[in-house]
C-alpha cells in the first residue's frame, strides 16, 4: 500500500510540475488526496503502538500478538529471540537467549479476572527444565493463581521462575521496567 501511495505521489507531483494540458489541479488534488492516506496510515499505526502499551490494550490483542508484543520487549532489552508459541509449543512461546542465560518464557492473555493456575506454572517451570534454561518466566494480563505462587516458593535450587502479571504488566509495556 505504501509503494502504492508513493507512487500515486510521485505521478501526480509530476503530473502538477510539468501541467500538460492545463491538468495542474489533478495533481495537487492526488497529492493532496496521498498525503492524506500517509497521515491516516500513520495515524492507525500510531494508535496501534499506544494501545499496546496499556494493560487494557494487550488484553485486547490476539494471543499470538500478545507473544509477539512480549517477544519485541525481550529484543529491546538485548535478547535474541525464538518464538516457539501455537499448538503444541511444549509450555514455552519464547526462548530467549543472552549471553549464557535462556529464558523460557510462556504467554497467557487472559481477562483481569482469570487467573494462571499451578499446573500451567508446572508445565512451563518443567519446559524450562527439560530446555536447559537458566530462568522460567511467565508474563499474563491476568493474575496468577494463590496455588500457582505457593508451589513456586517450595521449589528447590534451580532455574528461577518470575511471574509478571496485570500488577506490573503496565510497566512493561511502557518500558519502564524489563523482563
Amino acid at each position: 500500500m505504501t509503494r502504492s501511495l508513493l507512487t500515486l505521489t510521485a505521478i501526480s507531483a509530476a503530473v502538477a510540475y510539468l501541467d500538460p494540458a492545463g491538468y495542474r489541479w489533478a495533481g495537487i488534488a492526488g497529492a493532496a488526496f496521498v498525503t492524506l492516506m500517509v497521515a491516516r496510515e500513520l495515524h492507525s499505526a500510531f494508535k496501534q503502538r499506544s494501545a499496546r502499551r496499556t494493560l487494557e490494550g494487550l488484553r485486547g490483542l490476539h494471543p499470538s500478538e500478545f507473544e509477539t508484543e512480549v517477544a519485541r520487549w525481550l529484543r529491546r532489552d538485548g535478547w535474541h529471540v525464538e518464538h516457539r508459541g501455537g499448538t503444541g509449543d511444549g509450555g514455552i512461546d519464547i526462548l530467549a537467549r543472552r549471553r549464557k542465560e535462556t529464558l523460557a518464557v510462556q504467554c497467557k492473555r487472559y481477562a483481569e479476572s482469570a487467573a494462571v493456575s499451578a499446573a500451567q506454572v508446572r508445565d512451563l517451570y518443567g519446559a524450562a527444565v527439560a530446555t536447559g534454561a537458566t530462568a522460567a518466566v511467565l508474563v499474563t494480563t491476568g493474575r496468577v493463581s494463590g496455588p500457582a505462587v505457593a508451589w513456586a516458593e517450595t521449589l528447590p535450587p534451580g532455574p528461577a521462575l518470575t511471574f509478571h502479571d496485570l500488577n506490573c504488566l503496565g510497566n512493561l509495556a511502557a518500558g519502564n521496567t524489563r523482563l
